[in-house]
């Protein structure tokens, strides 16, 4: 497969399934996205095939912007307790000098690999950040529903954001009174810290 044509490919997959994972112990290889790619491809092609979620999903939304510290105890709890971190897309490394570089460059991925290498699942979805509306991070977000769409993407009803930076456990702890599903995922994801704040 031509580079210019994976990544276009990759480019048009993040905008109409923007949900990528990245989960590797070691630096993503041109083979590893080529194979995240084609299961990408597989998905949006046979949605029942796709993975179904439980319902709901909890979500902590950050970004590269946000203190280094703060950054590293969420990518901590939120490995910890099965969230996924998500960001808004990949930080721009382009080169003023090479403005051929194409977005998704080994450069701009490389910023995930502490994260990844501290466990932490790392998500790309733009539209989860749209569809909340959310302008700043980090925030957990709550699903309280999810449902598969006919392009095989997750598409999120409607959910309960906890703003600000503080632990992931504190944000958990608000929602834990709720006598309703979102208050039950608040309290096993929250169990799951111990008696971390």
């Amino acid at each position: 497969m031509n580079k210019s044509y994976f990544f276009k490919f990759l480019l048009s997959t993040l905008m109409t399934c923007p949900m990528i994972s990245f989960a590797a112990s070691e630096p993503w290889t041109i083979e590893d996205v080529l194979e995240v790619s084609s299961e990408l491809s597989q998905q949006i092609r046979d949605p029942e095939a796709a993975p179904q979620k439980p319902l709901p999903q909890a979500f902590v939304l950050v970004s590269f912007s946000m203190p280094q510290a703060s950054l590293k105890r969420l990518a901590r709890d939120a490995k910890d307790a099965g969230v996924p971190l998500v960001f808004r897309g990949v930080p721009d490394t382009k080169e003023p000098s090479d403005p051929k570089l194409p977005l998704l460059n080994p450069q701009s991925l490389a910023a995930f690999q502490p994260l990844i290498d501290s466990g932490a699942d790392v998500q790309l979805n733009p539209e989860l950040f749209s569809e909340f509306s959310i302008r700043q991070v980090p925030v957990l977000i709550i699903t309280e529903e999810s449902s598969a769409a006919s392009d095989g993407c997750a598409q999120s009803a409607k959910g309960v954001i906890v703003p600000g930076d503080v632990t992931l456990g504190y944000a958990l702890a608000r929602l834990t009174d709720r006598k309703d599903s979102i208050g039950e995922a608040a309290r096993a994801l929250r169990a799951k810290l111990g008696n971390r704040p």
